[in-house]
């Protein structure tokens, strides 16, 4: 018999199903919940309590109800509750169930207006599950500033499919490809690009995005082709046609970067800056990482490249089997206190926080 999972989220604009995920609409923290549920098959009955709902429906994956509904009847029975991106909501849940574990999990780092959320988290004994461990770390150190006590935060990465690999797929050596929402800094790489093709002008970028969106009168740098928003099968397959995926931002810290890994996944190397922890985290040690301020070491790297592709995959805990065997041992598990001890939530104790 399966068991009753919450999934709480605040946040979506549009509300979502099992069918929202295999058309193809859904991307983000959306798309990751449902990828998960649906990997979950038999063991777990999910009910999805979402922002924008008005209607109840019902699938494969479980029951979807609109948030306004939730109420202590709906999660006096369930295992565990995981809430989407919002402490606030985490917070609300524990009142309505004192002692299953509940789990928040973040896909973006906290604002200045989130400092004061780790003794609440803490002291709710509400677990905080980031998207690597790079991000792990910024939220504990950017907490640790205001908390005297945090909650205990740890790492779960998003999903990589099982079924993409490397196939027979041609490349374009001279074609580099930037995938657009989520990453960021676009006009940095955009810039950096320009000063590549003084030495390279045969290279072209595509990106998929809407050039009216970023770019005045959406009208493309020399080489570059806005492609607009492409659904998951079209990227991936962008990816395929691609030398690699091209990505030299320095200034916004990404949690995790699926498309990144995404693209290992297939065999398409990332061309990323070597500043950024989590780009090392997802890409490894094969040379995909470089300084991109230094445009002589963009040319060496894409020329190799070009001449020998690498060899590159996406390792095995990327992997939405291994993934989903990770959150089946955290939806499983009794309630934990920071120091990782089962206990009551009235004895509940918060940890401190490390300064």
């Amino acid at each position: 018999m399966s068991s009753a999972i919450a999934v709480i989220d605040p946040y979506c604009l549009t509300p979502y199903t099992l069918g929202s995920l295999e058309a193809g609409a859904l991307s983000g923290a959306e798309s990751i919940a449902m990828r998960v549920a649906r990997a979950h098959g038999r063991n777990f009955r999910f009910h999805f309590y979402q922002n924008g709902r008005i209607d109840i429906d019902r699938d494969a994956c479980g029951f979807y109800r609109p948030l306004a509904s939730l109420k202590a009847d709906d999660l006096a029975g369930v295992q565990a509750i995981a809430v989407v991106s919002s402490w606030k909501s985490a917070l609300k849940a524990r009142k309505l169930n004192a002692h299953c574990p509940i789990f928040l999990r973040l896909h973006s780092n906290p604002g200045r207006h989130n400092r004061r959320m780790g003794e609440a988290l803490a002291e709710a004994c509400i677990e905080i599950v980031c998207v690597s461990h790079a991000h792990a770390r910024h939220v504990s150190e950017f907490l640790s500033a205001e908390n005297d006590r945090l909650p205990k935060i740890t790492t779960i990465y998003n999903p990589v499919d099982d079924h993409l690999a490397p196939d027979d797929t041609p490349r374009d050596v001279n074609r580099l490809f930037f995938p657009g929402t989520p990453l960021r800094g676009i006009s940095e790489v955009l810039a950096k690009f320009e000063r590549l093709r003084q030495q390279r002008p045969e290279l072209k970028l595509d990106i998929a995005e809407d050039g009216n969106k970023i770019w005045p009168d959406g009208v493309p740098p020399v080489g570059v082709t806005f492609l607009g928003r492409l659904d998951h099968g079209e990227m991936i397959d962008r990816m395929r046609r691609s030398l690699c995926v091209f990505y030299p931002q320095t200034r916004f810290f990404e949690p995790f970067g699926l498309p990144l890994a995404e693209a290992n996944a297939v065999g398409t190397p990332v061309l990323a800056d070597e500043g950024l922890a989590v780009n090392h985290e997802i890409l490894g040690g094969d040379g995909q990482c470089v300084d991109t301020g230094d445009i002589a070491a963009i040319v060496s790297r894409l020329d190799a490249w070009r001449e020998t592709p690498p060899k590159v995959t996406a390792a095995p805990h990327y992997r939405i089997s291994h993934i989903a065997e990770l959150w089946r041992q955290k939806l499983t598990g009794s309630l934990q206190s920071p120091q990782g001890g089962p206990v009551p939530m009235d004895a509940a104790a918060a940890a401190p926080a490390s300064r």
